[in-house]
């Protein structure tokens, strides 16, 4: 039968068994460095005080590691220590800029009180660094990957907030998961660590297996939780970038489509200032004469050419502002018959 390669026995013994007690019996800090009244009268310095803080925490960490190297540490050692440690890194990175897109996170993309809601990345949130295109509100970087993507613009926020759910749909749900969700897995397989291997690898020793697959089984059980919370970690980090990436490129069509909007805006709103607001036939209601681009009333009998049946509105057209506010009275042609 195969036993754990790690612990003692005829059979395979699981090598990474807690074997207990390197702390037990003897406290090393029951004596009293600090009992004795030294600090009794007035304030110390504060600045020395924190330095002792310092140094305590140093040597605790010390003794923690050494624990660790020495396994006494249930479920640790120091290569899944180091791997802990990476993933506590790379959670930080992950999680440092999560203001940047928190917002997309909130129902209809809303801001707090004392914010405006938008998704980010530069050095200076407000201020669009000089390569980038912009709608004055919005903006994208041409040569790296800094955008802006605001939600409180006064003329195309709502678009933006529907472009941005549209990449959402249109893009895996897994790369928009909150790094908290990683982060609270994180801590329940962490949290198993110190279980996860006494409560598996006694299986396995009672399993038939050749020496080599026993140290294989061994070694994967016991690093699995580290391994996996450094994936979760680095998984937490990729997603970062990678919606980092989308919505830059997102901006990017944001302002692009902003920006033509905006001109097709001003085209329209020319349009309609240079245009009466009244209508007029295009053949006089009363001759039948053809009526001119911009005039009132009929050349020809001199009737005006103004719709008043709004239910009536086949072949007529607008003239200009500046025709309408022409207040002459028509020149009559003379007809002879």
């Amino acid at each position: 039968m195969a036993r754990g390669g790690h612990h003692g026995g005829g059979f395979h013994g699981g090598g990474h068994h807690f074997s207990g007690g390197g702390f037990h019996g003897g406290g090393g800090f029951s004596g009293g460095g600090y009992h004795g009244g030294s600090g009794g009268g007035g304030g110390g310095d504060p600045i020395g005080f924190i330095g002792e803080i310092v140094i305590f925490g140093l040597v605790l960490l010390g003794y923690f590691v050494y624990a660790v190297a020495e396994g006494e540490i249930p479920g640790l050692n120091l290569i899944n220590l180091g791997m802990f440690v990476a993933s506590g890194v790379f959670f930080f990175l992950a999680l440092k800029d999560y203001g940047r897109q928190d917002a997309i996170y909130r129902p209809g993309f809303q801001a707090y009180e004392t914010e405006k809601a938008q998704v980010w990345k530069a050095d200076y949130k407000n201020y669009a660094p000089r390569d980038s295109v912009s709608d004055k509100v919005s903006w994208a970087s041409i040569y790296d990957n800094k955008y802006r993507i605001a939600f409180y613009d006064r003329d195309f926020g709502e678009e933006n907030k529907n472009k941005v759910k549209d990449l959402i749909k249109r893009t895996p749900k897994i790369i928009w998961m909150t790094p908290f969700v990683w982060l609270v897995i994180a801590f329940f397989v962490t949290a198993s660590n110190a279980v996860f291997y006494e409560w598996l690898i006694p299986y396995f020793e009672t399993r038939v297996m050749t020496d080599e697959a026993f140290a294989f089984v061994d070694e994967l059980i016991f690093y699995t939780p580290a391994g996996v919370t450094l994936l979760l970690a680095i998984a937490s980090f990729a997603f970062k970038i990678v919606r980092d990436s989308l919505l830059h490129k997102c901006a990017m069509r944001i302002v692009k489509d902003n920006n033509a909007a905006y001109e097709r805006m001003k085209t329209e709103g020319f349009i309609i200032s240079a245009l009466s607001s009244k209508w007029y036939y295009n053949n006089c209601p009363n001759c039948g004469v053809d009526a001119g681009k911009d005039m009132r009333f009929c050349n020809h009998c001199g009737s005006s050419l103004e719709v008043k049946n709004k239910e009536y509105i086949s072949a007529v057209h607008r003239i200009s502002a500046q025709a309408e506010d022409n207040d002459k009275e028509p020149v009559l042609k003379r007809h002879t018959d």
